[in-house]
């Protein structure tokens, strides 16, 4: 493979990087409330965290954009974390 061939390639890991970033926080709003819910959403922010991660450690000129996909998939995956975890308390303080 060439360095255009791998810099296209590149290209679209970060791409899909940021996308997949910006899916996983716009899933905290689109999943229904409950725990099946927030354990959607934090699936979701896991192949989230994993795809993001992939596209940061390649090289190339929109790496900062897979780099923001990451840091909202962190995002996503802390609060529908905490999310699960406030309903898990608020179920077994009854």
């Amino acid at each position: 493979m060439t360095l255009p061939e791998q810099a296209q390639t590149n290209r679209a890991w970060h791409v899909v990087g940021l996308v997949s970033g910006v899916l996983a926080i716009v899933s905290l709003w689109l999943v229904p409330n409950g725990i099946v819910g927030y354990l959607i959403a934090i699936a979701i922010a896991v192949a989230a965290v994993l795809i993001g991660h992939a596209a940061v450690r390649r090289r190339g000129a929109y790496r900062a954009a897979a780099i923001v996909g990451l840091i909202l998939a962190y995002l996503e995956l802390f609060v529908a974390a905490a999310l699960a975890l406030t309903w898990v308390m608020r179920v077994f303080s009854r």
